[in-house]
C-alpha cells in the first residue's frame, strides 16, 4: 500500500507548495509513490488519514502551535518544507521590532490578542513547536527535493531518526549605527562586496572583513567606526550589498512626524533619484516621465510640503560659477559632489587641488532659502550629512514616506515645480560626463591621486560612484548594468535629448 501524504502551510508565501503545484509531468513519479489526501493548494478533499506530513511556514499564533501539534499527532513522518519552517527564515525577521509596530504595519489599528487572528506571537521553526523528522532546505524548495525526499519516504521504513537540523545562531554582535552608513551583522552574508568595492574599486578602504570563523563581520581595524576610519559617505558599499545589511541613516520617522504637525517645510528634488524611484513600481515604471514627476510634485503637496523645488537649476548654477572661476593655479574641482568633498579633505592636500563649496548645489540652495526649512530627495548619501537642511530622504525612503501617510501619487493632482527651473537638465553631472565645462573626468579610485597630480591646472570632475548618481547610495541599490541603462533612458526622456 502507498503511504499516504498531506501537505499543509502556516506563515509562508506558499512558494514551496507551488513548486509540487509545478511539477508538471514529474507529477506522474508522485502519485505514482504516494497518495496525496490533503493539499488545499490544489485539491478540495481532505482527510486526516496520512503517514507523511509535508509542513511549510513557521508557526505564529498560539492556534497555529495547537495546530501543527495535531498535525504531528497524525503524521508518522513530519518534513519541514522550504527555509520558514526549517529556520523561521523572513518571518523571524519580525523579532527586530516590537510586535506592536508590526501589527500596526500590516493590519493597521488591529491590536495584538484582539482576536485569535491577530494573537500574534514571536515567529518560530517547526521544531521549535514539534518534533521534525526531516527538512527540505530552500527558499522556495527545488522541485528535485521534494521528488527525491518523496521516493525516498515511499520505500524506506517510516520512523527514522532525523535528517540534521539546520539551526540558526544569531552573531551576538550590534548593529553598527555610529555612522552614516549602517551596518547590520544579523543580515550580512559575508559575500564581501562592500569589501571589494570600497578597497579595491574606490581604494578608500573605510570598512574590510574583520575576525575569523563565525566572528566574521564587516568592520574598521579596531572597531573605530567607518567615518572615523575615513568613509568617505559615497554609498556605493550599499550600492553593491546583496543582502541589505549596509544602509544609510534614515529621518523617514521624523519627517512623517514634522508633517503631520504641519510644519513649513521645502522640499528640493534631484531628478535622478526621480528615475531611481520610477522602476520600483508597474505604475511608475510605465508612465511617461514628465507625467510621473509632476504626479510626484502633486504628492509631495498633497503630503504637506509647502513647495516643491528642482535642484537641478542648483546643479546647473553650480556648474556655470565653477565655469567662471579663472586664475587658478591648481586644478579646480568642480563643486557639484559632496563625496568628493569628503575624500578630498582627507586624502588630497591643499596644494593640490582647489575646491569651493560655496558653489556646491546644496549650500547655493540653502542660500536661496535662507531662513526656511529645506528637505532634500537626493540620490547622494553623503548629503545625508550635510548641514543646514531639515531632512534628506532618499529614493527608497519615498515609496516609505507616501505609505506613511497613505498618499497613493497615482491619485494625486499633477503639478509642476515652484520657482525657477534650470534652462536644461541634460547637463546634470550626476547623469554624464560634463559637457558645460571642459573639465578632466577622473572617478575616485586608488589611481584618482596620480591623476589629479597630472592635471596641474584646468577643471577637474571629480566623483565616486561608479555610474555617478544612477547608482549613488541613496538610489534603489544596484551594480546592473541594465538597471542603469535604462534610468539612464528614462532621464533621457524626462528632458526631451537623444543620446
Amino acid at each position: 500500500m502507498k503511504p499516504k501524504v498531506a501537505i499543509f502551510d502556516f506563515a509562508s508565501c506558499e512558494g514551496c507548495e507551488l513548486q509540487i503545484a509545478n511539477l508538471e509531468e514529474s507529477v506522474i513519479d508522485l502519485v505514482e509513490a504516494v497518495d496525496v489526501v490533503s493539499f488545499r493548494e490544489v485539491m478540495k478533499e481532505h482527510s486526516d488519514d496520512y503517514d507523511i506530513a509535508f509542513v511549510e511556514g513557521s508557526i505564529q499564533r498560539p492556534m497555529d502551535a495547537e495546530r501543527i501539534q495535531y498535525i504531528r499527532s497524525k503524521a508518522k513522518v513530519l518534513v519541514a518544507l522550504g527555509d520558514c519552517a526549517c529556520t523561521g527564515c523572513v518571518n523571524k525577521l519580525r523579532g527586530d521590532w516590537p510586535l506592536k509596530d508590526s501589527m500596526l504595519e500590516v493590519y493597521g489599528s488591529a491590536k495584538p490578542g484582539e482576536k485569535a487572528l491577530f494573537d500574534v506571537k514571536e515567529a518560530k521553526a517547526l521544531n521549535e513547536v514539534v518534533k521534525v523528522d526531516f527538512y527540505i532546505r530552500g527558499c522556495p524548495v527545488r522541485k528535485e527535493q521534494i521528488l527525491y525526499y518523496i521516493k525516498r519516504l515511499s520505500w524506506m521504513p517510516l520512523h527514522t531518526p532525523e535528517d540534521s537540523p539546520f539551526k540558526v545562531t544569531e552573531k551576538h554582535i550590534q548593529i553598527d549605527d555610529r555612522s552614516l552608513v549602517l551596518y547590520n551583522p544579523h543580515k550580512c552574508i559575508l559575500c564581501r562586496r562592500c569589501d571589494v568595492m570600497c578597497r579595491d574599486a574606490l581604494g578608500v578602504d573605510a570598512l574590510g572583513m574583520v575576525g575569523k570563523g563565525p566572528e566574521t563581520v564587516v568592520a574598521s581595524p579596531r572597531n573605530i567606526g567607518f567615518d572615523v576610519n575615513g568613509c568617505i559617505h559615497c554609498g556605493q558599499c550599499i550600492s553593491s550589498c546583496s543582502c541589505g545589511s549596509l544602509e544609510s541613516k534614515s529621518d523617514m520617522a521624523k519627517v512623517v512626524a514634522d508633517l503631520k504637525a504641519g510644519k513649513a517645510m521645502d522640499i528640493a528634488v534631484d531628478s535622478v533619484a526621480l528615475a531611481s524611484y520610477a522602476h520600483q513600481g508597474c505604475f511608475t515604471k510605465d508612465m511617461n516621465p514628465g507625467d510621473l514627476e509632476r504626479y510626484v510634485i502633486g504628492a509631495l503637496k498633497q503630503a504637506g510640503f509647502r513647495e516643491v523645488i528642482q535642484y537641478d537649476r542648483y546643479l546647473a548654477e553650480s556648474l556655470d560659477r565653477d565655469a567662471s572661476a579663472k586664475g587658478q593655479r591648481q586644478p579646480n574641482m568642480l563643486s557639484w559632489c559632496k563625496a568628493a568633498f569628503e575624500y578630498t579633505a582627507t586624502r588630497i592636500p591643499e596644494s593640490e587641488l582647489t575646491r569651493n563649496e560655496t558653489n556646491a548645489p546644496w549650500n547655493l540652495l540653502l542660500a536661496n532659502r535662507k531662513g526656511k526649512a529645506v528637505c532634500l530627495l537626493s540620490p547622494c548619501t553623503a548629503l545625508k550629512g550635510a548641514k543646514g537642511f531639515a531632512h534628506v530622504i532618499d529614493s527608497m525612503e519615498l515609496d516609505d514616506l507616501f505609505k506613511s501617510l497613505e498618499i497613493d501619487p497615482e491619485f494625486a493632482r499633477p503639478q509642476g515645480y515652484d520657482g525657477p527651473a534650470a534652462k536644461s537638465r541634460a547637463g546634470h553631472p550626476g547623469f554624464g560626463q560634463t559637457k558645460a565645462i571642459q573639465a578632466k573626468s577622473i572617478r575616485i579610485s586608488k589611481k584618482a591621486h596620480a591623476q589629479i597630480k597630472e592635471a596641474k591646472s584646468g577643471a577637474v570632475d571629480l566623483y565616486p560612484c561608479l555610474h555617478r548618481c544612477l547608482n549613488g547610495g541613496g538610489c534603489h541599490p544596484t551594480t546592473d548594468q541594465a538597471t542603469i541603462e535604462a534610468r539612464r533612458h528614462w532621464l533621457e526622456r524626462l528632458w526631451g535629448v537623444g543620446r
